[in-house]
């Protein structure tokens, strides 16, 4: 999957910018502040019908205006499509994939096939557990329609659970007996459901990590992710039923999928503990690589690869192993990375001529 041109009207701090895409892999350049990161994020908002960092619609416009567009032309295989994002303030946002809009916003997902890295993914590593299930749900979501559909009721149904707890403050009545009930029943399906296939995704995900850390630190250190989750336990139905009155008194769910984790270790320690700052930013690099192996696996078709400030925190050695890597045209199709050192990238992609470097200065094309 390549894209092909981009174009930005009054998103962020681009007031218009047209951008072609005319080399495998791309760098944009800048100081901080100039708006790499934005161009990223409108590639990937493209894709999931948001932004990337987790900031608000309408935040999103140009300051002073009262809407943004982005528009990007993709091709895949021999297939061509034009993806638009519109957003009016106080109006709907509007996807739009060739001349279909969505009723719902999830139809979309999956139809851009991205993977994303970015200085914030250290949450993965340092955040509660809800960080990293939410980026396995979204790993899976892309390729498994019916995941996603599990996990949106699932979702809907514990907020009503837990909505239940809350107002019965302690007390239930009949009524609201009979009614956890039914939501205990679906807490349970669903929660089985999602786990199964996160334990599956998981035995399938691991043998594309390890070969990422591999290629990224060769024999420097063994990394490794474990699954925990009590839904996956013999007699967790009985379990559930048993935390009720723990539930009612703490006016919330206390097991289910939604407590499910996944556990990093570097070299037998948690590296959230025990890794450095460039070995945590290593991990992070391999998770997503897997993530891009996962999904051309899954799907046949090589995700765009968007790496934000990716050389920060790494040595060069790392960066060389990184570099190395995503030179394999075999692998990797589109690759867009950012850089504030623009001779740090000239000096690390010497000689290899599928690379443009695209200068960014102040919103605009240098």
């Amino acid at each position: 999957m390549n894209l092909d041109t981009l174009h930005l009207e009054q998103f962020k701090n681009y007031r218009n910018l047209t951008l072609d895409f005319n080399h495998r892999i791309t760098s944009l350049v800048g100081v901080n502040g100039s708006g790499k990161t934005n161009v990223i994020d409108s590639i990937y908002y493209l894709g999931y019908t948001k932004s990337a960092f987790g900031s608000g619609d309408y935040q999103n416009i140009l300051h002073g205006e009262n809407h943004f567009l982005i528009k990007g032309n993709f091709h895949s295989d021999s297939k061509k499509f034009e993806v638009k994002a519109y957003l009016e303030r106080n109006q709907k946002k509007v996807i739009r994939f060739d001349d279909l809009d969505y009723e719902k916003l999830s139809d979309h997902i999956g139809k851009i096939l991205l993977v994303i890295s970015t200085p914030y993914d250290g949450d993965i590593i340092r955040g509660p557990g809800e960080v990293r299930r939410k980026w396995v749900d979204s790993c899976i979501s892309l390729v498994d329609k019916t995941y996603l559909e599990t996990l949106i009721r699932f979702q809907k149904t514990l907020k009503q659970r837990n909505s239940l707890l809350r107002q019965a403050n302690g007390r239930l009545s009949s009524p609201q007996v009979s009614l956890l009930d039914t939501y205990d029943a679906q807490v349970i399906e669903y929660s089985g459901s999602l786990s199964l296939v996160r334990q599956k995704f998981i035995e399938q995900f691991i043998p594309f990590f390890h070969s990422n850390v591999s290629s990224l630190v060769k024999d420097l250190e063994k990394c490794d992710i474990k699954y925990e989750s009590d839904v996956l336990e013999s007699e967790f139905e009985k379990n559930f039923s048993q935390a009720r009155e723990k539930d009612i008194l703490m006016q919330r769910t206390t097991m289910g999928g939604h407590k499910d984790d996944f556990v990093f270790h570097m070299d037998g320690y948690p590296i959230k503990r025990f890794g450095s700052q460039g070995q945590q930013k290593t991990f992070l690099i391999a998770l997503r690589l897997a993530q891009f192996d996962y999904l051309t696996y899954r799907e046949s078709v090589k995700p765009i690869l968007l790496l934000d400030d990716i050389f920060d925190k790494l040595d060069d050695r790392r960066i060389k192993n990184l570099v190395a890597t995503l030179k394999d045209e075999n692998r990797f199709g589109q690759v867009v990375i950012t850089d504030a050192r623009k001779e740090r990238t000239e000096s690390f992609f010497r000689d290899y001529k599928h690379l443009e470097i695209v200068e960014i200065q102040d919103g605009k094309l240098k």
